[in-house]
């Protein structure tokens, strides 16, 4: 009888580790997951509207394990933002994303179907709703590709043309710019041959005062014309 009573207490004692033990290590498991849960992204390199406008598109990953959230899927989200150019991602141990961002260089405007677009020299285009940008920059018209327009202005600035000067931007169907620039002048491009066309505009422009011309032509091959009324 005395051997069967130490049995049970054995028994129980047993019972009551193995029971304390289970209980500390689900708790133990317990807070080292919280511990390891994404609480904060942290972002620079915007302005506070971009950095909500970032943060609610990524708030779907908090409460996430950081160790195995994967920075693809954060880059998939981002890459949402066009006006973004540079992203990079470091996690911080054991609750903490920094994102660091860096925009795109903003070259024009542009209409489509009635609202105003940002163009970026990575090029993507941004809804002007998304982002807060002050500086004056040239509209641009036409049903253009973005690549195209920016080809055109590394063509412009290769000729010492100053894109600072230039106001607006007319695409036409056959594959041809018309500039306009601050002061009203016009110059129509050519289709093709455009830097030689480029290169007789800028001898001109440096030699005669042009300040009566109106729109400088430059259309026909080898030919500059010049009018002193808008059409």
């Amino acid at each position: 009888m005395h051997l069967s009573i130490n049995k049970k207490k054995i028994y129980f004692y047993i019972f009551i580790f193995f029971f304390l033990s289970t209980s500390f290590n689900l708790n133990l498991l317990k807070s080292f997951k919280e511990i390891i849960t994404l609480n904060n992204i942290n972002i620079k390199g915007l302005n506070k509207s971009e950095e909500l406008l970032v943060k609610e598109e990524l708030k779907v990953l908090l409460k996430n394990n950081i160790f195995f959230l994967q920075k693809d899927l954060i880059l998939e989200r981002l890459n949402k933002f066009n006006f973004l150019e540079n992203i990079i991602v470091k996690k911080i141990f054991p609750s903490e994303i920094n994102i660091n961002l860096k925009k795109t260089k903003f070259v024009a405007l542009t209409l489509i179907d009635g609202e105003k677009y940002y163009i970026g020299k990575n090029g993507k285009i941004t809804n002007s709703k998304q982002i807060i940008y002050k500086k004056n920059l040239p509209m641009v018209f036409g049903k253009f590709k973005i690549n195209e327009f920016l080809q055109l202005q590394e063509i412009l600035k290769k000729q010492k043309i100053n894109l600072d000067e230039i106001e607006k931007y007319f695409f036409f169907r056959n594959n041809r710019w018309d500039l306009q620039k601050n002061d009203g002048l016009i110059i129509m491009l050519p289709s093709n041959n455009l830097e030689r066309s480029l290169k007789i505009y800028t001898k001109f422009i440096n030699k005669k005062n042009s300040n009566l011309i109106k729109i400088i032509d430059l259309r026909i091959a080898n030919q500059i014309i010049l009018t002193n009324e808008k059409k």
